[in-house]
């Protein structure tokens, strides 16, 4: 699968869920999440756990970069924590445990575009958007994804190129 996206480094988050509201966009769901990164080459592996009653392996390529970036990636669910917790164990024996990001993320949805208002422990308020390539073409997910940025007003805000993951791992306690 594949996504647009941009992550900005955000203080409150009230003057943007104020033009979501105006247009019509639907905050989805309040999830709690927990996301255990891996020491895995060349990609980015991680589980993510979702309000501790749902998990995923999460296999992403992204480049790290400040401006809106395409990323690639594909999930796998995991259908109860007794499942979980084995790929766990065999992830942190085959690679090792590189970092753990926990977070309360407040999921928008406008058309194809994923609005992640996201509070990540230890870092802060961050926005993501996400606009998906699947059920449109790339050059349409380009031009919403620039709509989007347009409507947030999100060229004022700070860019931030990395993962959550890389921003803990140089952030010091």
């Amino acid at each position: 699968m594949k996504n647009i996206e941009l992550k900005i480094s955000s203080g409150s988050f009230s003057p943007i869920v104020k033009i979501l509201q105006k247009e019509k966009a639907k905050c989805e769901a309040i999830l709690n999440q927990t996301d255990t990164y891996y020491n895995y080459p060349e990609e980015r592996l991680k589980i993510r756990e979702i309000n501790n009653k749902f998990f995923e392996i999460i296999l992403y390529h992204r480049p790290d970069k400040k401006s809106s970036k395409v990323s690639n990636y594909e999930v796998t669910k995991l259908y109860d924590q007794k499942t979980k917790d084995l790929v766990k164990k065999v992830f942190l024996g085959l690679f090792g445990e590189k970092v753990i990001v926990k977070k309360t993320r407040e999921l928008w949805l406008y058309k194809n575009t994923r609005i992640h208002l996201d509070r990540v422990d230890k870092l802060g308020n961050f926005l993501e958007l996400e606009t998906v390539v699947n059920k449109i073409s790339f050059t349409q997910a380009q031009s919403e994804h620039k709509k989007v940025i347009e409507l947030l007003d999100l060229e004022k805000y700070p860019k931030i190129s990395k993962s959550y993951s890389d921003l803990l791992l140089v952030k010091p306690e």
